[in-house]
């Protein structure tokens, strides 16, 4: 029994250095986030040096719409985390034009030209937009975009 409890007491000591050597899930609902554009959340995860964002998180609350709006350098790759992704390509809203992408879904969104709006029509969303350079698209990647 003794030694049962010293073995006990030497994992609880070992656990916190063991639990930082790892990843870290972090709890997205205790970050900080903005209101931007018609009350959606924005949460930045990283930023660049120039103070830039690089990767946010986004959340849209059922019935919320992201007016259209463009990019300003750099290419974004979207991932729907959570909910149903409504998107629209154009500088109007046309509801009847959007596709829908749900949760795993990856949007590749050009650096350059082409506005574009998001909504939440059905749920709550949660997406996670990351920036990368023009060129940091894999031959891959880039394969599947449209010329």
């Amino acid at each position: 029994m003794n030694r049962s409890l010293l073995v006990l007491a030497a994992c609880a000591a070992l656990a916190p250095s063991l639990a930082s050597a790892g990843a870290t899930r972090l709890d997205i609902a205790k970050l900080q986030g903005e209101a931007i554009a018609d009350g959606a959340q924005r949460t930045v995860l990283a930023q660049g040096e120039d103070g830039r964002p690089l990767s946010v998180l986004l959340r849209l609350s059922k019935g919320q719409v992201l007016p259209p709006h463009g990019g300003d350098g750099g290419v974004r790759l979207v991932t729907v985390v959570s909910g149903t992704l409504s998107w629209g390509d154009g500088a109007t809203i046309a509801p009847a034009a959007e596709h829908r992408f749900g949760p795993g879904s990856v949007i590749v969104v050009p650096a350059e030209g082409g506005e574009h709006w998001a909504a939440a029509r059905q749920d709550d969303v949660v997406i996670q937009v990351v920036r990368v350079p023009t060129n940091g698209l894999t031959p891959a990647v880039k394969a599947q975009l449209a010329p």
